[in-house]
């Protein structure tokens, strides 16, 4: 999968740091991630794709 996929819900991630958006960030760079976040990534997907703000809201809401 590319690394556009969210690797929780395959959605689309938004990820800014491969495209270089305007300002040179992400819309995750100034975002807290729980450990809960990163136990709903498949091991093997750890650290190579980004999650999507949709996947991080939904998780650190529903705590």
């Amino acid at each position: 999968m590319g690394k556009t996929v969210c690797p929780i819900c395959n959605g689309h991630n938004q990820c800014g740091n491969g495209n270089l958006k305007e300002g040179g960030k992400c819309w995750c760079t100034d975002k807290k991630f729980p450990d809960e976040v990163f136990g709903q990534i498949p091991r093997e997907e750890l650290h190579k794709r980004c999650v999507c703000q949709r996947c991080l809201e939904r998780i650190t809401t529903s705590k």
